[in-house]
């Protein structure tokens, strides 16, 4: 990532992050596990994880886009990225992957 979207990711984080605690209970802890802005800023991808209900967090920050896209806009004068908001599935993808390497490794061990 170049200077300038990095900068920006940084600024959006800064914007988001009170937003996290104010997230349904059921939603668990909720955590903004990457920021990805398109070189041209039109579009700036919020990657979320959430420890129970990622679905309910995704819904709550897509109700909250609004609020949170008027606020960017108050520190640019330039164009400002839309944001998209996405669940992060690399934690899920990774927890299975070890499953699996255990898995293999337990069918592979010789029995005593």
């Amino acid at each position: 990532m170049s200077h300038r979207p990095a900068m920006a990711a940084s600024v959006i984080r800064e914007i988001i992050a009170p937003v996290l605690k104010l997230c349904p209970r059921e939603c668990g802890i909720v955590s903004i596990t990457e920021i990805e802005v398109s070189p041209d800023f039109a579009h700036a991808t919020v990657y979320l994880s959430a420890v129970h209900a990622d679905e309910k967090a995704l819904e709550y920050f897509a109700s909250r886009r609004g609020d949170l896209q008027k606020r960017l806009a108050g520190w640019s004068s330039h164009h400002v990225p839309m944001l998209r908001f996405r669940i992060d599935e690399r934690s899920k993808h990774a927890n299975r992957i070890d499953e699996l390497l255990n898995e293999e490794t337990k069918r592979q061990k010789p029995s005593l």
